[in-house]
C-alpha cells in the first residue's frame, strides 16, 4: 500500500478528500491529516509517508515552504498540491522545488484526481523497483568483490583486446581507484613449493587467499595498488606509482617489493622472487608489463644471491646456456654403457649450471631436464625392461625453482642411471662393448669378424646377441654411426665430401655418397647446402 497524509487547514476540504475517493480500492492507505503546516512537518517526520498531498496556503507554514524543509529529509516522499485560482505563483514555486503535480479545489473530480494519484503511485513503484535492484546489485558486489576484480585485473593482464573506457567504467564499478600514470607490474613467485604442495587442495586454496591477503594489506600503504593471482603460488601487483623521476620510480617499486618479500617470508616461511616490468602509461600496456615481469625473473635466474629482478631491454641471449654437447655424449655412453663417461657428461652439465657466465631460466632447464628424462627412460627401457619412475626423481621435476633444485636433482639422477649401470647383464654389456669399439674406430675398415675378435667371441654369437638386445642389426648400427659423424663433419666442417667418406670409412667416394643418400634421402652435397 502507498501510504498518504493530507494537510489543510480547512476541515471541509480535508474531509472531501478523504471521502471523494475509495483509497483502498486503489492501493492507498491515508495515514494522517494536518490542520496546519507545523502540524504536517511533524506527522511527516515521524510517519515518512509516500505521499503528502498539501494546501498549499496554511498557517504556520504554507505548502512552499512545508515541500522545502521536508524534500531533503524525506527524498522518496512525493507532494502534491493543492491549491485556488490566485495562487500560481505559490504553485511556480512548489512545481520547482519539487511537487510531483497540482490541483485546483474548484475543479476536483474523482477521476481526475485518482488518475493523478496513480501516475506518482507508479512513478514511487518503479523508483522502489530501481533500489531494490541497485540494492541487489550492491549487494551481489559486495559479496563478490573479490572475484570480480580478479577476472577484471586477470583480463587486463592476458585479454588481447582492451576497451579502455569499459575498463574505466569497471573501475568505478568495483571501486578501484587506478590511474594510468606510472603503472608497473610485480610479478611474485613463490620459490619454496614443498611447502605448498604438502597441503591439501581445499589447504591450497586457503594459503592462495592468506597469500593475497598479505600482500593486499602491505598494499594499503603505497596505494594505489592491487593483487591477484596468475597461477600456482605466483601473484601480480599492479601499482600506479605516480610521477617521479626514473630513479625514484625504481626505489619506490623496490621498496614495495622487498616489503612484500620481507613479509611472506615473516609470515608464512615462504622464499620468493619477485619480476618488476617497466614503467607503463595505458591500461593496454599491462599485458606487456606482465610478460616483462615475468621475463625478468628468467633474466635473473641465475642471479642467486638477489631476489629482486628488473627487466633488462638489452639482455644478451647469446650467452644462454646450452647442452647439446652433454646430450650427445650421455647418448654415446648409453650405447656403450661408459659410467665414466657418463659420469662426466651428467658432471659438466651442472658445472654449467654453476658456471655464472651463462644466463639460464627456470622454463629452459626445465626443457633440458625433461629432454634428459626421455634419454634416459629409452635408454632404461632397452637395457632393463624397468620405467624409469620407479627409480629416478621425475615426480619432483615440475617442483623445481631455483638453480640448487636442479643441480641436486640432475646429480640424484646421475646416481640412480650409474647405479643402474651396475645391473645391466653381460649380454647387454658384451653389446655395448662392441658399439664402444665401432664408434671408437668407425673410420677403419671393420666387420662383425674384427669386432668380435676385440670381444673374444664368435661373430655368430655376436651378431645373434647384437639382434636380441637392440633389435637391429650390427652391419646397420656401424652404418648409422658412420652417417652419423658425416652428417656432423658435413654441417661442421670445411673438408671436401671424398675427404669426410675417407674419415667415417668410407674410402670409395662413390659408395659414400650412395650410402649416404640411401639413409637421409639426400647426398652430402644436397646435406651441406641445406645446412647453410
Amino acid at each position: 500500500m502507498i501510504s498518504v497524509m493530507i494537510a489543510d487547514d480547512e476541515t471541509l476540504a480535508r474531509v472531501g478528500l478523504k471521502t471523494m475517493v475509495p483509497w483502498e480500492k486503489y492501493g492507498f492507505n491515508l495515514v494522517a491529516e494536518a490542520e496546519n503546516g507545523k502540524v504536517a512537518m511533524d506527522l511527516a517526520l515521524q510517519l515518512k509517508p509516500d505521499i503528502i498531498i498539501t494546501d498549499i496556503k496554511m498557517p504556520l507554514l504554507n505548502g512552499v515552504e512545508l515541500i522545502s524543509a521536508l524534500r531533503e529529509r524525506l527524498k522518496e516522499t512525493k507532494f502534491i498540491v493543492l491549491s485556488s485560482y490566485g495562487d500560481f505563483d505559490y504553485v511556480k514555486e512548489a512545481m520547482r522545488i519539487g511537487a510531483e503535480d497540482y490541483i485546483l479545489k474548484l475543479e476536483m473530480e474523482p477521476e481526475p484526481f485518482v488518475e493523478l494519484l496513480n501516475k506518482v503511485k507508479g512513478k514511487i513503484e518503479a523508483e522502489r523497483s530501481r533500489h531494490e535492484e541497485e540494492r541487489a546489485d550492491e549487494w551481489y558486489k559486495r559479496r563478490n568483490l573479490p572475484a570480480l576484480r580478479e577476472k577484471l585485473f586477470q583480463d587486463l593482464l592476458f585479454s588481447y583486446y582492451i576497451n579502455e573506457e569499459e575498463v574505466r567504467v569497471q573501475f568505478d564499478y568495483l571501486d578501484i581507484n587506478l590511474h594510468a600514470e606510472n603503472l608497473v607490474c610485480l610479478l611474485v613467485r613463490v620459490e619454496n613449493r614443498e611447502l605448498y604442495e604438502k597441503y591439501g587442495v581445499d589447504d591450497r586454496y586457503v594459503l592462495t587467499y592468506g597469500v593475497t591477503n598479505i600482500i593486499e594489506e602491505i598494499l594499503q600503504n603505497y596505494p594505489p595498488a592491487y593483487v591477484t593471482s596468475t597461477n600456482t603460488m605466483e601473484f601480480a601487483i599492479i601499482h600506479s606509482i605516480g610521477a617521479g623521476s626514473e630513479t625514484e620510480t625504481k626505489h619506490a617499486v623496490e621498496k614495495l617489493a622487498a616489503h612484500v618479500e620481507g613479509a611472506l617470508k615473516t609470515f608464512l616461511n615462504f622464499k620468493c622472487r619477485i619480476g618488476i616490468s617497466e614503467p607503463c602509461s595505458r591500461l593496454r600496456e599491462l599485458k606487456t608489463a606482465y610478460r616483462q615481469a615475468s621475463t625478468a625473473l628468467d633474466q635473473g635466474f641465475s642471479e642467486l644471491k638477489r631476489t629482486i629482478h628488473h627487466y633488462q631491454r638489452q639482455f644478451d641471449a647469446s650467452l644462454t646456456v646450452g647442452f647439446e654437447e652433454e646430450f650427445k655424449q650421455i647418448e654415446k655412453a648409453f650405447h656403450v654403457l661408459d659410467g665414466e663417461m657418463l659420469t662426466e657428461a651428467f658432471d659438466q652439465f651442472v658445472r654449467k649450471i654453476d658456471d655464472s657466465r651463462f644466463n639460464k631460466s627456470e622454463e629452459s632447464l626445465r626443457g633440458s631436464c625433461w629432454s634428459l628424462t626421455f634419454m634416459v627412460t629409452v635408454w632404461e627401457k632397452e637395457f632393463t625392461g624397468e620405467d624409469l619412475d620407479r627409480t629416478a626423481p621425475l615426480s619432483s621435476l615440475e617442483q623445481l625453482r631455483t638453480l640448487d633444485d636442479f643441480r641436486n636433482w640432475i646429480l640424484e639422477l646421475k646416481d640412480k642411471v650409474i647405479s643402474l649401470l651396475h645391473n645391466i647383464d653381460d649380454g647387454n654389456n658384451i653389446v655395448a662393448r662392441a658399439k664402444k669399439y665401432m664408434l671408437e674406430h668407425y673410420d677403419k675398415d671393420i666387420s662383425l669378424k674384427t669386432v668380435s675378435q676385440q670381444l673374444n667371441i664368435s661373430p655368430n654369437y655376436l651378431s645373434s646377441l647384437f639382434k636380441r638386445t637392440t633389435n637391429e642389426n650390427f652391419i646397420d648400427f656401424l652404418i648409422q654411426a658412420r652417417i652419423e659423424q658425416a652428417r656432423y663433419l658435413l654441417k661442421n666442417s670445411g673438408s671436401k665430401i671424398y675427404e669426410i667418406g675417407m674419415k667415417v670409412g668410407y674410402p670409395d667416394a662413390y659408395y659414400f655418397s650412395k650410402i649416404f643418400k640411401k639413409v637421409t634421402g639426400l647426398t652430402p652435397q644436397e646435406y651441406r647446402s641445406l645446412q647453410k
